[in-house]
């Protein structure tokens, strides 16, 4: 990033319902089929595989949530799902012209904030973290969830290291994305 540019802080609230969606696929299931299934649906507009207690994360886009509840519907019912938790994204929370990390590993990093501290506060220390992509505000047993990417594994700890410093976090769950 040039240094006469400064990143301003910005919240985006969602038009409409938007939700991070993370599916538990069949064992001996062909991921990338499923995936390609996926993409083909209505309100889809990522999925990710992962590594971790899901498998696969997509984040859909709704007008209604009676609208979303009929595009989850319609993951539950697509050959290879098994389960699906969803979370319901309340804002995203990002820093206008930050540089963009390293793509070499890209990870999901879901949190926990304590009482007594306000999630936005949480978000925007995340924001500071170099590696930290997109920060989003969710409904459900997790708070936040952040995108980030490293150069490696190494980073990677370091990167998880320095965000659980952060005052107000109490638990982190980390899935690296695969594809």
């Amino acid at each position: 990033m040039p240094k006469n540019e400064a990143s301003e802080l910005c919240l985006r609230t969602p038009e409409g319902v938007e939700a991070l969606v993370m599916m538990e696929t069949t064992a001996g299931s062909n991921p990338d089929a499923i995936i390609k299934d996926i993409l083909q649906l209505p309100g889809v507009t990522s999925i990710n595989e992962v590594s971790g207690e899901f498998d696969l994360v997509a984040i859909l886009k709704a007008n209604t949530i009676e609208q979303l509840n009929g595009y989850i519907d319609l993951i539950r019912e697509t050959n290879g799902i098994d389960s699906t938790e969803t979370r319901i994204i309340l804002s995203e929370i990002y820093l206008k012209n930050k540089q963009d990390p390293p793509k070499d590993i890209q990870t999901m990093v879901m949190f926990i904030s304590s009482t007594g501290y306000h999630t936005s506060q949480v978000a925007q220390a995340l924001l500071k973290i170099p590696a930290v992509k997109k920060v989003y505000e969710i409904s459900g047993k997790h708070d936040i969830v952040a995108f980030l990417g490293t150069k490696n594994i190494a980073d990677l700890n370091t990167t998880l290291d320095e965000m659980r410093k952060i005052k107000g976090i109490t638990k982190t769950t980390t899935y690296v994305i695969l594809k």
